[in-house]
């Protein structure tokens, strides 16, 4: 009867060591991934000297007004060209909405921008490639088909 209840004791105490080594896996599993993400990012900072849009997208590399309305959207997540103008001019201390539309559509046609059109106006927002792209790179993987 005394080795039962030793023998269910020594099993409750495997029980719980297994718990904590599982714990433990998973904490080190989350510790090796940031070292990695971290070791991706360092690596990217190195061969591009920056870690700035223009590595995602190329194309607005010495084209400082749409680099800038890219970082507006990543800011606001979705905004009409009033709203992209006035953030512009806050930030450039100066911008123009004929400037901003233009500046739009090239982004539209390079699938870094997406318009939606409601009821009243057009809103934009940066396309999920572009995040996804973006979240990759910084070692943020997301899926967004997901559920």
């Amino acid at each position: 009867m005394a080795d039962e209840k030793e023998i269910e004791r020594l099993s409750q105490e495997v029980q719980s060591l297994r718990k904590a080594l599982n714990e433990l896996r998973k904490s080190f599993e989350i510790a090796s991934q940031l070292a990695s993400n971290y070791l991706k990012l360092v690596n990217v900072y190195a061969q591009y000297g920056d870690l700035s849009i223009d590595i995602m997208v190329p194309q607005v590399k010495r084209d400082y007004i749409a680099r800038e309305i890219i970082k507006i959207l990543f800011d606001l997540k979705e905004a009409n060209i009033s709203q992209i103008t006035r953030e512009l001019k806050a930030r450039r201390g100066k911008a123009s909405r004929n400037t901003v539309r233009e500046k739009l559509r090239e982004l539209v046609e390079l699938g870094a921008v997406v318009e939606q059109e409601n009821s009243r106006e057009k809103t934009y927002s940066l396309s999920r490639e572009l995040v996804a792209r973006w979240l990759e790179l910084i070692g943020i993987p997301i899926n967004f088909e997901q559920p």
